[in-house]
């Protein structure tokens, strides 16, 4: 089953890398499973706020066709520069996570869950990010 990463890629049925991903086809599942469940499952973070994050967060790590893949569905928000905030901290800093930093995330309005939410989307794009540097990779190019 193709995922977001093939699509991005465009990694065509029977090709190198599809033969390489389908030796692991519970690490394709689940990687479309995790996008599914982020950006497509109920939320207290609103589905622009989500991709909004998403984009940043693809291009705090150089990968411009993650981020063009959510730019269309981006969107702005009052708390949006809360969790850009917050985002940028554990992509880039996240020795700097501490209870305060959760505690300005409270302060925004978000739930525990949407805290949790907030979190998984922001480790599931740098998860994203680096397959598919990984995977450009075996493909014999960056």
């Amino acid at each position: 089953m193709p995922d977001v990463l093939d699509e991005l890629l465009g990694i065509a049925p029977g090709s190198h890398l599809d033969a390489l991903r389908s030796l692991r086809p519970d690490v394709r599942n689940a990687t479309q499973g995790s996008e599914d469940a982020i950006f497509n499952a109920p939320s207290g973070l609103t589905p622009a706020e989500r991709h909004a994050v998403a984009r940043q967060v693809a291009l705090w790590n150089d990968s411009a066709a993650l981020a063009a893949h959510h730019a269309p569905k981006a969107g702005d928000s009052p708390r949006l520069p809360v969790l850009l905030a917050h985002a940028e901290m554990l992509t880039l800093r996240p020795h700097e996570a501490t209870p305060a930093a959760v505690a300005a995330l409270t302060a925004a309005g978000l739930s525990p869950a949407d805290v949790v939410m907030l979190s998984q989307l922001i480790a599931y794009v740098n998860y994203q990010t680096r397959m598919l540097h990984g995977l450009k990779l075996l493909e014999g190019g960056v």
